[in-house]
């Protein structure tokens, strides 16, 4: 009779567990708690930021022309492929090096400015060069309480944090929302910067962008702990209450 009421006790204790983890307020796993209920809300304009290139990022340059003389100089000096683009890796010196007109300075330059800079090199050879210039290796990386964790490129330049977030499977239920960190670097300065989900004013914060090389770090709610502790209490209590409902069975023959 002892046996019995200890292994219904453990049990009791077993799923009241179970049932008091499981509860995590939905408040903190909801974004903007504070938006108004309502079926069209207007948000402020944000401008999309200025990213300048920095040492080792992949740039690709495609130069061309509808002259013909431009094209068969194309052919004849930057490959026949030019037009596709020409993929330059940004060196420790902050250059890149085109065919003809040589190293070029880009590091902490617009791809605007570059695309300039090209455009006036090639017209000392090139009838009315058409030159674009973009970025192709955007990277991030997302950590902490993330469904996956790593690290993240994109062939475009621009993406917000909840896509950054999208990428790396949404934050955990054990995410805190409201302390998110992105470690920003440029040109070798850094900062910490913090950003509250819960909050409807990350729609309209100057960081709604992410830059290239930005670290978002997801940490865990104090409740983590406890829960994975619990959850190992638990695997305990299951194996005991099972030895004890099996010497309940011995002991009752």
């Amino acid at each position: 009779m002892k046996l019995r009421s200890t292994a219904i006790f453990i049990l009791l204790i077993f799923f009241y567990g179970i049932f008091s983890s499981s509860c995590i307020q939905t408040r903190k796993l909801t974004y903007f708690n504070n938006l108004a209920d309502s079926v069209n809300i207007s948000l402020n304009k944000i401008d999309f930021p200025k990213q300048l290139i920095q040492i080792n990022d992949l740039l690709e340059v495609k130069i061309g022309g509808e002259n013909e003389k431009t094209v068969e100089y194309m052919n004849q000096y930057l490959g026949a492929g030019s037009g596709n683009g020409l993929e330059k890796i940004v060196d420790i010196d902050g250059n890149i090096e085109l065919p003809k007109i040589g190293k070029l300075n880009v590091a902490g330059k617009s791809c605007e400015d570059v695309q300039v800079m090209v455009t006036k090199a090639y017209a000392e050879f090139l009838q009315n060069p058409q030159v674009t210039v973009r970025n192709i290796n955007f990277k991030f990386a997302a950590l902490g309480e993330v469904h996956n964790p790593g690290n993240y490129t994109i062939l475009f330049d621009k993406i917000n944090i909840f896509q950054a977030l999208a990428q790396a499977g949404d934050m955990t239920e054990y995410a805190l929302r409201d302390k998110v960190k992105i470690i920003r670097e440029t040109n070798g300065n850094r900062e910490i910067i913090s950003l509250d989900f819960t909050d409807k004013n990350i729609l309209n914060s100057p960081y709604y962008y992410i830059h290239r090389n930005d670290i978002i770090y997801v940490p865990p709610a104090g409740g983590k702990a406890s829960s994975e502790n619990f959850t190992r209490t638990a695997t305990i209590l299951a194996t005991i209450t099972s030895l004890t409902a099996f010497l309940i069975t011995i002991f009752k023959k």
